[in-house]
């Protein structure tokens, strides 16, 4: 198993010591983006109470959170206490704006409840059989309201805090029904489309399934074969280091031993050669 990396600049943290003390191999140097990497396709952005506001401030948060996606398929940011020197409507809505990118976000009280959630983290991703969803039937809401809401929401473009609303508005699913589709038009966010796909799906005569039209499929995606950049150290024991884009790869080789190539994944063709003139650059 590949060991933690850590950033070297998370040196004077508490959290690599944590992580040697639970059990697992750290190893520190020079990581292009994060903080941690943990585990394939797994790393940590961790921000402390300072960094956070000065980094939303000049928009490095949302630079950094852009390169950590591109390199790893998780990605996650600890928040590490309560952020100084900004405003909580400020963070609170950069945080809103980095989930609704697909980032995922911890906070934690200090630094070393940041350790704890870091250490479970790695500990999680090198389990053999890692947690997958399943694809075997959900929970039925078991509250009448819920079922009602669950009912509306499976209609496109209804969501389930629509389907909320037009259940407050109306108070029942017969009386939505009943409104349908005109009655409907005055309600916020339902437009003439949203109305209509409503009174089919609660008006519309039962089709058995050998007599519905097949649905639309999308168009095929042509197949493109993933452009990666490795880092190759010389005489390297671990795993190679891979990255979506060449100029992290470029900014990293510039900190690297003497001798670290930067090769095409698709290709094979060494691209430059940390200690040349060409990789400096």
């Amino acid at each position: 198993m590949a060991p933690v990396l850590v950033d070297h600049r998370e040196r004077g943290s508490v959290i690599p010591e944590a992580l040697r003390a639970a059990g697992l191999e750290v190893r520190s140097t020079d990581l292009p983006v994060g903080d941690y990497v943990l585990g394939p396709g797994l790393a940590v952005e961790r921000k402390g109470p300072n960094d956070l506001g000065a980094s939303i401030r000049d928009g490095r948060l949302f630079d950094q959170a852009v390169r950590l996606q591109s390199a790893f398929a998780q990605a996650v940011l600890v928040l590490e206490g309560e952020p100084r020197g900004i405003a909580g409507d400020s963070w609170r809505g950069a945080v809103c704006r980095l989930i609704e990118d697909g980032f995922t976000v911890l906070h934690s009280l200090d630094a070393e409840d940041s350790a704890a959630w870091i250490i479970r983290l790695a500990k999680r991703a090198r389990r053999p059989g890692p947690t997958a969803p399943t694809d075997g039937p959900r929970r039925s809401p078991r509250h009448p309201s819920a079922q009602a809401e669950a009912m509306l929401s499976v209609v496109p473009g209804i969501s389930t805090t629509m389907a909320r609303s037009l259940l407050v508005a109306h108070g029942s699913i017969a009386a939505v029904a009943a409104a349908a589709p005109e009655g409907l038009l005055a309600h916020p966010g339902i437009g003439p489309v949203r109305a209509a796909r409503l009174a089919e799906a609660l008006h519309g005569s039962y089709v058995l399934p050998h007599d519905r039209e097949p649905e639309p499929g999308r168009p095929p995606r042509g197949a493109r074969p993933p452009r990666r950049w490795l880092l190759l150290e010389p005489d390297a024991t671990t795993e190679a280091q891979s990255f979506d884009r060449r100029a992290i790869a470029v900014r990293a080789l510039a900190s690297a031993v003497p001798g670290t190539q930067l090769v095409d994944g698709l290709t094979g063709e060494v691209s430059a050669t940390a200690g040349s003139s060409e990789g400096a650059g």
